[in-house]
């Protein structure tokens, strides 16, 4: 496993008049190659800051970090050539077109002028904005502007690509185009750091998580890992629907001392520290017992946000 982006105590503390805030606290991140990152917190939880840190936008009061193998204090300028940031935020000039905009953040980016056009054309067809790269940014819905904010952030091809709150304010319509983008650039060999605390318009396309609250990290890994190691602590669920017999595998459930059964609204789910689909398989083989939908119920990753914010199981 190739580490991309790794982390150590890294912290930073800002101070002013009225006293010291600790944006970030000791964090220690190990971010692997190809993946989408899902940077959850609420507003406040560091994730700007830390974000700023790792692209050499601002300094760390202590700890180190490195991002594609650079030292993110000694060797950032290496890093902003690597690594595509779209801030939140993020804003272009309204009166010039989405060309416009592009070819002056292309010039600032030290890109050759002979490469601009081919590379500026490219990057629109790549977010679906080609056709309209000489209408004014003004016209743009911000769904469009969005979009365009990532082909700024692909002008250098990137290795990494970073986006802060990507999807804030945009329509679903908008919110699913954005998930396309990603998983392209994703394809093609790219890792992905989504800032976010809109887990449910984010969360099904990441596959690694970092659970941030009050300048810390709570838990990072695999979001299947992390899945499983709370079904571990914290046992299974199940969720059946009847069309016939529901009394009667309620009955049989309950005689067993390990599980527990909850009726919510038309289905019954059974809730245990182990395994019981072999239980649940034989109560239903009853011919008084007809099952018209099961499922087993693994925990969403608003759920373990959830139990890692709030250092408990919250029921859903």
């Amino acid at each position: 496993m190739n580490i991309v982006i790794e982390t150590e105590n890294l912290t930073k503390i800002f101070s002013d008049r009225y006293g010291k805030v600790t944006a970030v606290d000791n964090v220690n991140l190990k971010i692997p190659e190809k993946t989408v990152t899902g940077l959850i917190g609420h507003n406040g939880a560091g994730k700007t800051t830390l974000i700023s840190m790792l692209v050499g936008l601002i300094l760390p009061t202590s700890g180190n970090g490195r991002v594609l193998g650079y030292d993110i204090v000694k060797e950032s300028f290496k890093i902003r050539e690597k690594v595509g940031l779209l801030p939140e935020g993020f804003g272009f000039y309204d009166h010039l077109t989405a060309y416009k905009n592009l070819e002056y953040i292309a010039l600032l980016n030290h890109i050759p002028q002979e490469k601009i056009k081919n590379i500026i054309e490219e990057v629109l067809e790549e977010v679906g904005l080609k056709k309209y790269m000489h209408m004014s940014v003004k016209s743009f819905s911000r769904g469009m502007k969005q979009r365009l904010g990532i082909a700024q952030a692909l002008l250098k091809n990137p290795d990494i690509l970073i986006l802060d709150e990507p999807t804030a304010g945009i329509d679903p319509e908008g919110a699913l185009g954005f998930k396309n983008l990603i998983k392209k650039f994703v394809n093609n060999g790219k890792t992905v750091l989504i800032s976010t605390h809109l887990l449910h318009e984010l969360g099904d396309i990441c596959n690694y998580a970092i659970i941030m609250k009050n300048g810390r990290v709570l838990s990072q890994g695999y979001i299947e890992d992390l899945k499983n190691r709370y079904i571990e602590e914290y046992g299974h669920v199940y969720l059946l629907k009847f069309r016939e017999g529901e009394e009667l595998f309620i009955k049989g459930m309950k005689d067993k001392d390990h599980i527990r059964v909850e009726r919510r609204n038309s289905y019954i789910r059974i809730y245990s520290k182990k395994d019981v689909i072999d239980e649940i398989n034989e109560i239903i083989k009853s011919d008084k017992i007809l099952v018209e939908e099961i499922r087993y119920i693994k925990p969403s990753l608003e759920k373990l946000f959830l139990y890692h914010h709030f250092g408990k199981v919250v029921e859903s």
